[in-house]
Order: structure tokens, then sequence, then C-alpha cells
């Protein structure tokens, strides 16, 4: 039976409820000439309500607004809007809701632009604005800039009431350029950039190969002596010299710009993963700026009295929204080893693995001798036991045995190949990112999936774990399974979709699958494509080799299969694939898990007067039936934990279903020994799939690889 907790707190404040008149919208059609090109339909239509002085969005094959867009603006370059009348929007209709959410949220930056200009706005890359505090720019150690704020965005209730969802937020800059960002983390996505020579910030598109020196502005010559003769920031010779081209935006407009006169702008996700990663400077700016729960309500809270009274008008003390949870998780052991049932995926290495793999692993030791690291091969070897098999652990190699050439390399992977080793443990020093990029890329072409590590001189006991774990995935191991949800509504299959870009192109349908024990369906490569949205026709691929594999195991279509979409589910991506499932008697249920806009969920204990976080598990569930949020992971210490919010697109399973298999997903992570992860399971997979392959650029190199080697853990 649910448990149902006390009540429970959400940084949401209502502040207005619309009319019959203010949810009605003017409604534009659009005619392009000559038409855009195939794969850029999408921004193209994007680029209109820049254009027309009002608040505007996209409203499946039209534009609309709240006010009659001015004559003057009807007409552009390639395209024409004509005025089709007025519609009056219906809140239970969710893209209709959506649209006007939209409207809603625009309305808010111009009046925030417009009444409070010395405080800047961006639009936040996840959805919603950033609203800046000009007078709250901290000044660090080690050349470090804070910039703080407060998150803004607007959830609209299908009763039609505005709720403001806000929360504090914090950008960082460090001493470090883009140039030197991207040398060491390309990996990890950039969305923001600002100059390093005043305080304009960009959002950031791609990084090219072209030439500064070569690449022309329109009307101001070339790249390079554009910087070279400006008034006040010129740039030095070695600025340009070092430089790679960048492709930035401000307002919708495309530029180029030099990677070494730009500093990223790092966020709170980018910053705690720098610390992860052992960054010690990352590490120090993370713990001064980490906030309780209870910091961020109050602050959330003076934030939504002042956008009251001073944006809507309103003189009501507002309050935030509280409504009942649900708790989800039980105390109960769910991960499913080969001798029981255990909590955490450390336990498999002791207890033995789920499903066994690749049965010889291979050494390279780039720091001495060629010899295995003993902490790792006696683990290892311990795990092998416990799982019942035995491994080779002989083939070792040292740096001397790496070829320095190129062409010899190639040979130097494939003789391991040959010899049936296909998974191999480096140990180096520290390497900059485009070094492991490099290696990894060489062996992948020989079908072997590498795992770093740096020396151990000492048994480090959690490091020592993920290495363990990380290496048996890429061996086709799979350190635990997940006891089956017994709900006639529960999926056979849930498969997760991820889309990426490297800037260039866009990398649709990354996809990883499971069966409703967590047994591995594997991963699905992406597509390449030009433009944003996931190609239908992809999806049908991708999804029919995942069913075919069901079938070889079951010999049977399956009942029902859950699809989750990372982030927003576009307009027709999945109703090719989902008329293909019913028409085959398979039940789907379509879910896009947002890693924003759940905003915080708090609760008051018993006897106690100060706010907590809700407890891992806790979800809150739509009256409409649409959408739920759920706290899935734990708040790091001295932070506060960040829901999920995840949406309906289409299916009938019960949402207290759907958000329990969304919780037991996050449970299961085998790359993590003591972690659960934010994210479910197949997302977070597909996540790490999608910036793996953005990271090696080629997808070539991939289609010979086993789809159960996850080489991208």
């Amino acid at each position: 039976m649910t448990k149902y907790t006390s009540q429970v707190f959400l940084n949401k404040f209502p502040v207005k409820k619309l009319s019959n008149s203010e949810k009605t919208v003017q409604v534009y059609s659009y005619i392009f000439n000559p038409s855009p090109e195939l794969g850029k339909e999408y921004s193209a239509i994007h680029q209109i309500p820049w254009k027309i002085r009002t608040p505007g969005v996209r409203f499946k094959a039209k534009i609309i607004t709240k006010q009659l867009i001015s004559a003057e603006y009807l007409k552009q370059d390639n395209w024409t809007l004509k005025h089709q009348g007025t519609q009056l929007l219906n809140l239970d209709i969710a893209y209709e809701r959506e649209a006007l959410e939209q409207l809603e949220r625009k309305w808010l930056e111009r009046e925030l632009r417009n009444k409070f200009a010395r405080n800047r706005v961006d639009r936040a890359s996840a959805g919603g604005l950033i609203w800046w505090d000009a007078d709250n720019i901290i000044l660090q150690d080690l050349g470090w800039e804070v910039h703080t704020g407060v998150s803004l965005n607007i959830e609209l209730h299908y009763s039609g009431i505005i709720f403001l969802e806000i929360d504090l937020h914090h950008r960082f800059y460090s001493s470090w350029t883009l140039e030197e960002w991207l040398q060491d983390y390309r990996d990890i996505p950039i969305s923001w950039v600002r100059n390093t020579y005043d305080d304009r910030s960009w959002k950031f598109i791609r990084i090219s190969d072209e030439d500064p020196e070569t690449t022309m502005i329109p009307n101001l010559g070339s790249l390079a002596n554009y910087h070279r003769n400006l008034d006040k920031n010129k740039a030095t010779e070695k600025e340009i010299k070092d430089a790679h081209v960048v492709y930035v935006s401000s307002k919708g407009k495309e530029l180029t710009h030099l990677s070494t006169r730009l500093r990223p702008s790092i966020t709170m996700e980018i910053l705690s993963d720098l610390q992860d990663r052992g960054s010690s400077e990352a590490a120090k700016v993370f713990k001064q700026v980490k906030k309780t729960i209870k910091q961020r309500f109050d602050q959330s809270n003076n934030t939504a009295q002042w956008l009251s009274k001073n944006i809507y008008n309103s003189e009501r003390l507002t309050k935030p929204q509280t409504t009942k949870g649900i708790i989800l998780r039980k105390r109960d052991p769910l991960l499913l080893t080969k001798a029981k049932k255990v909590y955490r995926p450390i336990n498999s290495l002791d207890e033995g693995c789920f499903r066994t793999g690749e049965q010889q692993f291979g050494c390279l030791d780039l720091t001495g001798n060629g010899n295995w690291s003993e902490f790792i091969k006696d683990k290892l070897e311990n795990v092998a036991s416990k799982s019942d098999v035995d491994i080779v652990l002989e083939s070792a190699k040292n740096k001397n045995d790496l070829p320095n050439s190129i062409f010899t390399r190639k040979q130097f992977w494939q003789d391991w190949a040959d010899q049936g080793t296909q998974t191999i443990l480096v140990i180096s020093p520290w390497l900059q990112n485009y070094e492991k990029i490099q290696l990894e890329k060489e062996a992948l072409e020989a079908n072997i999936a590498l795992q770093f590590m740096q020396p151990m001189f000492k048994e480090e006991k959690y490091r020592l774990a993920n290495i363990i774990l990380g290496l048996l995935l890429k061996a086709k191991w799979q350190p635990v399974g997940l006891e089956p949800l017994q709900d006639d509504y529960a999926a056979e299959i849930v498969i997760g979709f991820d889309a990426g870009t490297n800037g260039n192109l866009y990398y649709g349908t990354s996809a990883f699958a499971i069966l409703a024990n967590g047994q591995s369906l594997g991963w699905e490569l992406p597509e390449a494509q030009p433009g944003e949205k996931i190609s239908s026709a992809a999806i049908i691929r991708t999804v029919t080799n995942i069913i075919t594999r069901f079938q070889r195991i079951e010999n049977r279509l399956p009942r029902r299969i859950l699809i989750l979409r990372d982030g927003i589910v576009q307009w027709e991506e999945f109703d090719d694939v989902v008329a293909a499932l019913l028409a085959n008697q398979i039940a789907v249920d379509l879910l896009g898990v947002r890693k924003s806009g759940a905003g915080r969920m708090a609760i008051l204990p018993d006897k106690s007067e100060s706010l907590i976080d809700a407890l891992p598990g806790t979800a809150i569930l739509s009256t409409d039936d649409k959408t739920f949020c759920i706290v899935t992971s734990e708040a790091k210490a001295g932070g506060s934990a960040r829901p999920l919010k995840v949406v309906r697109d289409f299916g009938d399973a019960p949402l207290e279903t759907l958000a329990k298999q969304i919780d037991r997903l996050s449970m299961l992570n085998p790359a993590s020994a003591y972690a659960y992860s934010r994210l479910p399971y197949v997302i977070h997979f597909a996540d790490k799939m999608a910036k793996s392959i953005q990271a090696i650029g080629e997808l070539g190199i991939l289609h010979g690889i086993d789809r159960q080697k996850n080489f991208f853990v």
C-alpha cells in the first residue's frame, strides 16, 4: 500500500490566475520563401519570434502571441505572417497549456528586462530564466568569479493559476580560457561563455577547425584582424595563434569568436562534476556556495514576495505551494546479484555478478614495467571466483610496448584483439582529455574498450570499486540486476533515448535498453543528422532492433514497453513508433524525463522547525494524471537534492506505477558502487553514450563494437 508523507513544500509560488481573455491568443500562419534548408526548419521557425517585437511562440504549424503583431513586422526577407484570428486555449490539453506557459514566460522576461535593466536576464539552457544580481558578484581565490542570481520558471496549472518556481542560481567563471577548457574537459558540455576582456556573455554553439586568419566577418575583414584592431581590447598575437574559431550566438544571431578570448560559464552541475574528477579548485568553490534546502526556500520566498508585488501588481502575500507526496522506495534490497538481493552495486563484488561476460583482460601500464595493479588484480580474481568463472589476467604491456607512430599503433591494438583480449585496463599518469580520446579511438577500431585509472599506491576503497565495475561493464559483465516490479502495467522492456551534438551534427537516437529484471539489452548507435529533432525513422529502427533481441530471449513480442526521452519529447518524434507498437498489440508508455522544472521538494519533520530535503523515493503525482516529480538521489553534503520532472506524452499506465519504475531505475546504476543515480539507468547510460560519441566524433569506428560492451562508462 502506498505510504503518504506529511506535507511536501515546493519552491513554487502562486502569483496570478488567468482570466479567459488572458488565455486567448492571436494566431498567425507563416510561409517561407525560399524554404529553409533540410534540417534547419525548426531553427528557422524559432527565429520568427525574435523579429516580431512582441512575445510569441511556435504552436504546431502556427505562431501565437498575446497581442497583435504590428503590420511592419509581418513580413521579412524570407517569411510572411498572416493573421488567422484568435483562439481560447484549452488548458486541459497539454500542448495548448505549454504554449501559453511559454508566452507567460516570455512576458515575464520582457518585464524584467524593461523594468530592471541593471540586473541582467538570461535564458536558461534547460528552460526558464536566470535573473542575475548585479551587486552580488563574489571574487574567489585562484581567479574564480562567482555570479549569483535566481532561476525563474513558470508553471501554468490546468486551473489557470500561474506558479513561479524560484531557486538560487550560481554561475562560475574560472581563470581557464575556453581553449584551455577544451583541452582538458571537452567531454563536459558548455552552454554559455563570456569574453575574457569584458562582461558580455554568449551562448556557445560549436568549435571549428577554421583558421582565424581566413575566417571572414561580413564587412569587417578576417576574424583575426577584427580582434587585432579592437579599440580598447586588442588581442595579442599569441591569443590569435593559439585560438580555435568558436561559433556563439546572441539573440538568435550566430557569430564567430576566438577560443582564447572566452571563458566557459560553469554551472553547479559542472562544478560538482569537476569536484568528482578531483579538482581541488572546484571543491573549494563548491563548498562555499552549497546551500541547504532551508536557505534556498528562505531566499525563494523573499524573491516571490518582491516579484508578486512589483511584476504581478499583487499585494497579497504568496506562500510556497504544498501538497501530499508518496514514498515509493522500499527498505528491502531490490538489486540482484548471483547469490542474493543487495542494496548497492558494490555488494556484487563479494556476492558474485548478476551476469558474467568476457574472461580475459589486458593491462597497459604507462607508468611502470607493465604489471597489473595488485589491488585491481585481487579484486578481479575475487569477483570472478564469487561469480563461478575463471579469468585470465596474464596479458600486460608497458609504455615502451606502445609504438609512437600512428601507423604501427593500429597493429599494436589488433595484436591484442587477435589474442582474445577486448577489454584493457590502462594505468597512466594524468592525461589530457584529447590524449585519452585518441587512445580510446585507436582501441575501439580493434573492438577493444579501455578503462583508465591513475596509479594507486594504497587501497582506496571507493575509487577501486568504481574502477572494477567500469572494467567489468566494458567487458560485457552485468554486476547487478533488478527485482521486477509486480504490476500488470509494468514494462517488459525499458528504453532510454538521448540526443547529443558536437555543434555541427546532432546525434539522435542514442539508446540503451533493459528487461524488467534489469538485464541489459544493450545500446544502439545514434544517427548523425543536421537538425535538432530526432528522426522518426531512426527511432523505429532502434526500437525494432531492441525488440528483436527480446524475441531471441523470450520467443515472443513484448506486451508493454516503457520509452524514456531525456528532456522534452518533441512533436511528432515518437508518433510513428507508437503507432507501429500499438498496431502489433504492444502497449507503450512514453515519458519525457526533465532534469529541471521539478523545483525543490522539502518536508517538515515532526517536532522540527526547519525544513529538510524530501527523502529519496518521494514523488508528487499531478491531479491531471500527466506529470510527476520525484526525488531519486540524496543531497550532497551541505546542499539540497534536485528532483526530476517526468511528463507523460503517451500511455495508460497509472502515474504511480510509472513513478515506481523511474525510482527503481535510478537505483540500478551498476557503474556506481555506492551512490544511486539521479537519472534512470537507461537514460543515464544513453546520456553517457551520447557524450562519449560527441567526444570521439566518429560513428564509423563504433559499428563493430558488441552492443553489450559499455565502452562509454
